[in-house]
């Protein structure tokens, strides 16, 4: 898939290691405080869903996200999540309807009191369905209050930090 032609936002603030050699990302505040939040909804189990947006050039190539899509009928367990048939057929279906201009950028679950990290499991998913390198993994800890990204580097999955887009921009969706 080629990225859309579209200017890197400027008052974007960096938050952790952000690599030369890897794909930027930008989120929106806005779409940070919606996974944290659902995030927290549940302590005991793992939860999870879907980073929608777009993948772009400027001067670069990055990615940017814009929306969060719940994968409220993923299978949850305490310390596994599983995306169905069920879950992606949905997904598929709400995205074409209801977000035609979006992609699915990656993915974010919980790992509640367990810690930043991609399991085996974790790294299945990410390698069989999130394999474009432009593609991302998001992993909350709402006991912790804490987060992190994942995406791809040298043909490695490694964690990486991101760009935070202000709420004030947030407000606008892009064009």
């Amino acid at each position: 898939m080629e990225p859309t032609s579209k200017p890197v936002p400027l008052d974007a603030k960096p938050i952790g290691s952000i690599y030369a050699d890897s794909v930027p990302i930008f989120l929106h505040e806005q779409v940070l405080d919606e996974v944290l939040a659902y995030s927290e909804q549940d302590l005991r189990r793992e939860l999870g869903g879907f980073l929608l947006g777009g993948y772009h050039r400027d001067v670069r190539t990055y990615v940017e996200i814009r929306r969060f899509w719940p994968a409220v009928d993923a299978t949850s367990r305490a310390a596994s999540l599983t995306f169905t048939h069920d879950t992606w057929s949905k997904l598929h279906r709400d995205v074409e309807r209801q977000f035609p201009d979006e992609m699915v950028v990656g993915w974010q679950h919980t790992h509640p009191n367990m810690g930043l990290f991609l399991s085996g499991y974790d790294l299945f998913i990410q390698q069989h369905f999130f394999r474009q390198p432009w593609q991302v993994a998001m992993v909350v800890d709402p006991c912790r209050r804490e987060f992190e990204f994942f995406q791809w580097r040298g043909g490695e999955i490694v964690d990486c930090g991101f760009y935070l887009l202000p709420a004030a921009r947030s407000s606008l969706r892009s064009s």
